[in-house]
This record gives structure tokens, C-alpha cells and sequence, in this order.
């Protein structure tokens, strides 16, 4: 609990257990694009303990919500970014997709658990990612499905600040078949494998692709489609429940980057009175060095084909609430 270089890495629920990794002294997490990937690939040491054992350490850490902030996503819409402007600032720790999160998600959607003690589980975990004290704020960039958990983070956590990156679907769907999709000829037997295994593996996170009926096709397009849609749909929901959040458009990380950064720090209480390494992060590529920085992308040369479109505006015109590609949710930031 002392140490800051033991941090929280995964929960095995099969054994009840919390796995942590120990790293370098020099490994710096909050500037890493994804935390997830930087323990797996620094990790010297491996420890467990249990579910119960860790419910009684995590009681010695208090977690002040008030310098508590949540981004949540679509994904592809300028969280990384989001995220490591914050990490440009001074008693800021900053944590860009943790894995414990995700994993949270999977045990919810199964339905096989006690949801009291998901929830306290999930206490645990965000007590654990912020066991070093940060004399500014921690801020917590889940993965796009961990948008599931925001209720609950809410319930633990009402007075955190929440943000909600997104863009228009068809430049969404563009960029993620861009990143996620494989640029091959298949034939029908490979492409079936290919969606079953994109079906089991993305069911488990998103609700929506595992109640999709199993008798229609489901392309990547699809699957993409439905993963934008439950993300807007859950903001809807959580809006409507009077769940704060602000909301920015990708596109305004582009027409006016300094005004969005600035409006994002405010609201989240963390501008800095010096903005030069803000701008600075605002001229870089927030996810150089992985697999998707930008110049690995454009490589691809992948755009939306007509049987793409068809996909998604089908899963639009069929969706209870969003018809619209350019859909606009609530208290969107304006810039």
C-alpha cells in the first residue's frame, strides 16, 4: 500500500483475487497512453491477494471525490489526448485505461455476480489506483466501455468530475475500422470465424453486440456501430438520470484545441496558471509510439466503403434513441 511502484493490474474472478505489478522506479504512468499496456510491458514482479484481504487494506485509503476525475469515451475521439493534457499538470496523477476497470465491466455484464459486491469491489479498485496522493486531482481515463460503470461511479462518487469525448459516426466508424479492422482478404469461412470471435470477445463488454440476434450477420462495421451506440446511448441515460458530465466533440480538438483544453481544465478544476505544456501536447500525437499513433494509421489507407454505410445506418435507423450519425447528446461544450 506503500509503495508506489506496486499498482493494481488486473481482478482474477475466477480465483478472487487482485493482481498487482511492481515496476521501475522510472516508469512514469501518468504520461503513459495506455496504463494497461506500460505494467505489461515493465513488469519485474507479479503479486496476488485476495478480494478479502484487499477490502480490508483499501479501508486505510481515503479518496477525496472532489479531485476525483472520470473520461469516458466513445473511444477514437481525443480521450488520450484529454488524457495526457492532464498529465502535463503539476499534482496531477493521471491513469490512461487501467485494466481493472474493464474487467469490472465483464463481471457486471455477466450477471454472475452480487452487485453490491461488484460495487464495493469497484470502491476497492479506484482506492487502489489512487493510493498515491495527488495534491491536485487523480484522473481516470477508462476504456470505452467502462462507460457501463459510470452510474456507479457516480453512486461512490457524486461529487467527481465527469467528461464525455465523442464525434460523428461515420468519421468514428472510419477511424476505428482504421485501427481495429484488418486490411485482407478473407473468404466466407474466415470472415465467419472472424465475426464469432469479434462477437464472444466484444459481447462480454458491450451488452448490446451479446443481445444482437445471433441469426443476422454482424461485419466489423457492425460490431463498431453498435459499440458507438451503446456509448452514446448510456451518456443519454446517465443525463437523464441527472448524472453530470461535460460533453466535446472530437472535431473541436480540431476547430479551436486551445479554447476545448481550456474549457475541459475549468470545469474539472486542474487549469494551471502556466498553459505552455498544454499547448505544447495540444501539437503532438498523443499515442506516438503504439500501435495507434497516427503515422501507423495513416499507413492503412483504410476509408468507408457503401457496404459499411449501409451497416451502420442500419443499426441507426433501428436504435430506440439515435438515428442520427451527427447525433448530438447534452451539455455539449460549445466552442
Amino acid at each position: 500500500m506503500q509503495n508506489p511502484h506496486i499498482t493494481l493490474n488486473s481482478l482474477d474472478f475466477d480465483n478472487s483475487r487482485d493482481v498487482f505489478v511492481e515496476t521501475p522506479a522510472d516508469v512514469d504512468y501518468s504520461h503513459a497512453p495506455f496504463y494497461f499496456v506500460t505494467q505489461y510491458e515493465e513488469a519485474e514482479r507479479v503479486l496476488t491477494i485476495s478480494f478479502e484481504t484487499l477490502l480490508q487494506l483499501v479501508q486505510s485509503v481515503p479518496v477525496d471525490n472532489k479531485r476525483l476525475v472520470f473520461i469516458h469515451s466513445v473511444g477514437r475521439s481525443g480521450s488520450t489526448l484529454a488524457s495526457q493534457i492532464f498529465a502535463q499538470i503539476p499534482g496531477v496523477i493521471n491513469m490512461s485505461e487501467p485494466d481493472a476497470l474493464t474487467l469490472l465491466v465483464v463481471a457486471r455484464n455477466s450477471k454472475a455476480y452480487n452487485e453490491d459486491a461488484l460495487i464495493a469491489l469497484l470502491d476497492a479498485t479506484i482506492s487502489l489506483l489512487c493510493k498515491t496522493t495527488a495534491v491536485k486531482a487523480w484522473v481516470i481515463k477508462g476504456r470505452s466501455f467502462c462507460i457501463e460503470l459510470g452510474d456507479w461511479l457516480h453512486k461512490l462518487y457524486p461529487q467527481a468530475r465527469n467528461l464525455f469525448l465523442y464525434r460523428h459516426a461515420e468519421t468514428w466508424l472510419e477511424s476505428g475500422l482504421r485501427a481495429f479492422g484488418r486490411n485482407v482478404e478473407m473468404s466466407e469461412e474466415e470472415q465467419r470465424a472472424s465475426e464469432k470471435q469479434r462477437r464472444e470477445y466484444l459481447g462480454a463488454l458491450v451488452p448490446a453486440i451479446a443481445q444482437f440476434d445471433p441469426n443476422r450477420r454482424l461485419p466489423h462495421a457492425g460490431t463498431l456501430s453498435l459499440m458507438w451506440l451503446s456509448a452514446m446511448e448510456r451518456y443519454v441515460q446517465y443525463s437523464s438520470m441527472g448524472i453530470e458530465m461535460l460533453a466535446f466533440r472530437f472535431a473541436s480538438w480540431r476547430s479551436a484545441p486551445r479554447e476545448t483544453a481550456e474549457a475541459m481544465l475549468e470545469y474539472c478544476r486542474c487549469r494551471p496558471a502556466d498553459m505552455t505544456a498544454i499547448y505544447e501536447t495540444l501539437n503532438r500525437d498523443s499515442q506516438a509510439g503504439t500501435s495507434l499513433s497516427r503515422e501507423t494509421l495513416e499507413r492503412r489507407n483504410r476509408v468507408l466503403n457503401e457496404q459499411d454505410l449501409e451497416e451502420l445506418n442500419w443499426h441507426l435507423k433501428n436504435h430506440a434513441i439515435i438515428h442520427e450519425a451527427d447525433f448530438e447528446v447534452a451539455n455539449t461544450l460549445k466552442t
